[in-house]
């Protein structure tokens, strides 16, 4: 069967022209890096006591770097390089115009330095996932049904209720500690906060103001709204507090996970002995195992949930099933795999950063330099290119318009590849291009120089133009 050259290379390009205009329709394009676009690139070194660390095991460099990572990707800057060698952590990241305006050198190293809080929170309210704005204005009208069945006034909340009711409790519990609580409502609207209607009011006003709480916001005395990585939203009190002592992290020794006798993945964490560890969440346990509505109120059962935090996300929120526990015999158990249960143990073994990062050395570079250096670069490639197909042309006349149409081809192919894989194009790969464009030329050369040898000895160009591009691909 007759082969037909031209008519398949005119195939390709068109093909190749065809996935470069859809690619631009699309809006899509590589990223440039920070040598080209600008931002702000920071160099960690592990620290204790003071000294630099020379020895750190691998885990502990890995579990910083996915933390970083997980906070570098909540600002929402496209591309981050995170990086390690040796013991040095490299922070790289690009920064777009909209980017620079909000992130400064400072802000980056604060960042990627900080240390970081595991803290355990009590679930308040479970609002499921983030709710659309049809169902806040569902949740809203909702509201407005059971506030009216409740006698409560339209700017009255559930929240109004029950902190007259704590405030009401409180006061008694001052006035007479050895008093028993006292019975029925203590708020001045006589609503009973145990009631289904005021919990359905709750979870309904919940649900129509939810939004998660900002990083910058997110207080330790505060209630806050937070999302697990499902996106299931959970309004949390503030950690468990006794005296001067939280319950955050630091109460935490280690933490394993493994299969329970069931057959299912659980995170087994260990306690720090005494009052700054286990003593202190046995307190908190004892809070939710008997459902505190004011703390620790129940969720789906009668127990109230503890939530495991860190960076803003909730790791997990289990149901606390006993009032007191062994510091080396707790089982968080959940809807965990083997990967979700490793990563959780692993955040509670290294609940902030596990190794002190101190910035080493700090470079802003600026985004003039680096459209400079983008400039440079395309305009020294335009002017070899120039300057090589000139020489193509009159040296080798019409042959010289197959390496242009192989070039061009090659150009739009690796422009879409690029633009679809999210590629980062870096100063390095730029003159690598540039290079790339010189080896191709090269290999044309050759190949053409075996074509001009064959037909003085008598050949046809037909004949041998494969073995002579062959032969190009074996020089290189």
């Amino acid at each position: 069967m007759r082969q037909h050259p031209l008519r398949n290379m005119l195939a390709v390009m068109a093909v190749a022209l065809v996935l470069l205009v859809v690619t631009i329709l699309f809006g899509r394009s590589p990223t440039l890096g920070l040598d080209l676009q600008g931002g702000i690139s920071v160099n960690l070194q592990p620290y204790a006591n003071g000294e630099p660390l020379e020895e750190v095991s691998s885990e502990q460099l890995d579990e910083a770097i996915a933390i970083i990572r997980k906070r570098v990707d909540s600002t929402g800057v496209a591309e981050p390089e995170i990086s390690r060698q040796g013991n040095t952590v490299t922070v790289q990241l690009p920064l777009g115009e909209d980017d620079r305006e909000s992130l400064s050198q400072d802000d980056v190293i604060d960042l990627v330095k900080s240390s970081g809080r595991l803290r355990f929170r009590p679930v308040l309210g479970i609002l499921g996932p983030d709710p659309t704005e049809e169902q806040k204005a569902e949740a809203q009208e909702t509201a407005a049904t059971l506030r009216t069945e409740l006698g409560l006034p339209e700017d009255v909340s559930a929240q109004d209720v029950l902190d007259e009711e704590i405030a009401a409790l409180t006061a008694a519990a001052e006035a007479d500690p050895e008093a028993p609580p006292p019975e029925g409502p203590q708020n001045q609207w006589g609503v009973d906060i145990q009631s289904d209607q005021f919990q359905q009011l709750a979870a309904a006003e919940a649900v129509s103001e939810s939004r998660v709480t900002a990083a910058d916001d997110i207080r330790r005395e505060e209630e806050v709204t937070l999302a697990d990585s499902d996106g299931n939203l959970y309004r949390l009190g503030p950690p468990f507090r006794s005296g001067d002592l939280w319950l955050e992290g630091e109460a935490v020794e280690g933490a394993t996970a493994g299969l329970n006798q069931a057959g299912q993945w659980v995170v087994t964490p260990s306690f720090v002995e005494g009052a700054e560890g286990i003593d202190l969440f046995n307190e908190v346990a004892s809070i939710c195992f008997n459902g505190d509505p004011t703390i620790c109120p129940p969720q789906s059962g009668q127990r109230g949930q503890l939530a495991i935090v860190l960076d803003g996300e909730v790791l997990t929120a289990p149901e606390i099933n006993s009032p007191s526990f062994a510091r080396d015999q707790i089982e968080v158990s959940g809807a965990f795999d083997q990967e979700s249960a490793q990563a959780v143990a692993t955040s509670l073994r290294y609940g902030s950063l596990p190794i002190e990062l101190r910035p080493q050395q700090a470079e802003t570079v600026s985004a003039t330099l680096g459209e400079g250096a983008l400039r440079a670069g395309i305009i020294a490639g335009l002017i070899g290119l120039v300057a090589v197909f000139g020489y193509l042309f009159l040296y080798y006349r019409m042959l010289a318009a197959i390496t242009l149409a192989s070039l061009s081809t090659s150009a739009m192919l690796l422009w879409v590849a690029m633009s679809w894989l999210g590629a980062t194009v870096t100063l390095a790969g730029v003159v690598g291009l540039v290079v790339s464009i010189g080896v191709a030329i090269d290999s044309s050369v050759v190949s053409f120089e075996g074509i001009k040898e064959d037909v003085r000895q008598g050949a046809t160009v037909r004949s041998v133009a494969e073995r002579s591009m062959t032969r190009s691909i074996v020089s290189r």
